[in-house]
């Protein structure tokens, strides 16, 4: 399965892909306790080596059975959930440092650079934009 972009398809604030969800509906995923966990657990360190240990599975096979029950790599799937979390917590307008370490893209600039990347839009005017709603 080829990671949807959103690039030049929809607004910013208009995710086609949430991998959350996408793992939910594969509730019945070897992962689904681990997701649940990086959902609660989105500032701690959530790569290969920490993830793979959390399952109990070497890097290499956690890598490889990763991606077979969700479609994207383990980088991707964090980066993607981590980027959903920043979206919701800037609706409120917290501080877009508060919001980069509570989803665990921090500095602030590694929250902006993937917020742009993914949704096509900065988080402040992504901010601006629902203030209003």
């Amino acid at each position: 399965m080829e990671f949807p972009s959103t690039r030049g398809t929809r607004h910013g604030y208009q995710s086609q892909f949430s991998p959350v969800l996408e793992a939910q509906v594969k509730g019945n995923s070897p992962f689904a306790d681990l997701i649940g966990w990086m959902q609660s657990n989105l500032d701690a360190p959530l790569d290969v080596p920490s993830l793979a240990a959390r399952a109990g599975l070497t890097g290499r096979t956690f890598h490889r059975k990763f991606v077979t029950a969700t479609g994207v790599t383990p980088a991707r799937f964090v980066e993607a959930a981590r980027l959903d979390a920043a979206r919701m917590l800037l609706s409120p307008g917290l501080s877009l440092k508060l919001v980069a370490a509570q989803v665990g893209l921090f500095p602030h600039a590694r929250l902006v650079e993937a917020f742009e990347r993914r949704f096509g839009v900065a988080p402040r005017l992504f901010r601006d934009m629902h203030a209003e709603l």
